[in-house]
């Protein structure tokens, strides 16, 4: 479950991610589209229930050849061409692409994670792998290329916590469970509790205690970038201020997905964006 599939099905014009894409210059917009087209194909193999686990491998195997294909210049789907230019304008390298393919496949078993650093090693596959691939795109002068690095794994954790929150009713559907098992203990609450979907005041200590996490690792995160790189990562911020407004929503709201997928409407998105460009221009 990569933020670009959780945020919205069909084409990336109906995602909350086309947003950020607006406001890029051509050529950059055009490469976070092909890093935004693998990650939904990626995560399609085994999201979409259309294949069997032994189709769903040979899937993914067979991307991992063509990134590797990809890097040697001579990709051989369509897809992997669209990434050719930008794989070499903007200098993208081979292991966020396979961390991706990585994430994406730990979906074919059950989502089941023990503790926080099972989870993180989810989630840096499927989130902070595709940060790690804008920030290239994106592009900063005045970042050390560590702090970029961490700033993309936490943006990324952050995202996908607003999504698992957001998503816990849908992903139940599924027969997922992101929420670490040491979290649901710790909060008093059970994986049963969960499958019988009990909104209960341990289930909200739950929800608060992902939602406090999912904040830190936004504040860590911007407290990484240089301001001078603020503006730089407008796009970036439109989607994080867009996640944000969700999660505040949902928060406000009373954590009601158990049941339903908390959405912002049009005002509130656009709220969102102007929230993001004061903040990446010091205002």
């Amino acid at each position: 479950m990569t933020p670009f599939a959780a945020d919205g099905r069909g084409t990336e014009r109906g995602s909350n991610f086309f947003l950020g894409f607006l406001f890029l210059p051509r050529r950059k917009r055009e490469a976070l589209s092909a890093v935004y087209a693998f990650c939904r194909a990626v995560d399609d193999i085994s999201d979409s229930g259309a294949l069997s686990r032994e189709e769903a491998e040979k899937a993914f195997e067979g991307w991992r050849r063509e990134i590797g294909l990809l890097m040697e210049g001579k990709p051989e789907t369509p897809l992997g061409r669209r990434l050719l230019g930008p794989l070499r304008e903007f200098n993208l390298p081979r292991e966020p692409f396979l961390e991706v393919i990585r994430g994406c496949a730990m979906d074919l078993g059950p989502a089941r994670f023990k503790d926080f650093a099972e989870l993180d090693f989810y989630m840096d596959g499927v989130a902070g792998a595709v940060g790690g691939l804008g920030m290239r795109i994106f592009g900063c002068d005045h970042t050390p290329e560590e702090r970029q690095k961490e700033f993309a794994a936490l943006f990324g954790r952050a995202f996908q916590l607003t999504n698992i929150i957001r998503d816990v009713g849908a992903d139940l559907d599924m027969g997922r469970v992101y929420i670490p098992e040491s979290e649901m203990r710790e909060a008093g609450y059970t994986p049963e509790d969960l499958k019988r979907r009990e909104h209960s005041q341990a289930f909200d200590r739950l929800m608060n205690a992902l939602y406090d996490r999912a904040r830190l690792s936004y504040r860590r995160a911007r407290s990484l970038i240089d301001f001078r790189d603020r503006p730089r990562l407008f796009s970036a911020e439109i989607m994080a201020h867009v996640y944000e407004a969700t999660l505040e929503k949902i928060r406000r709201e009373g954590f009601p997905v158990l049941f339903e997928r908390v959405r912002l409407a049009k005002l509130e998105k656009a709220r969102a964006v102007v929230r993001a460009w004061l903040y990446c221009h010091g205002l």
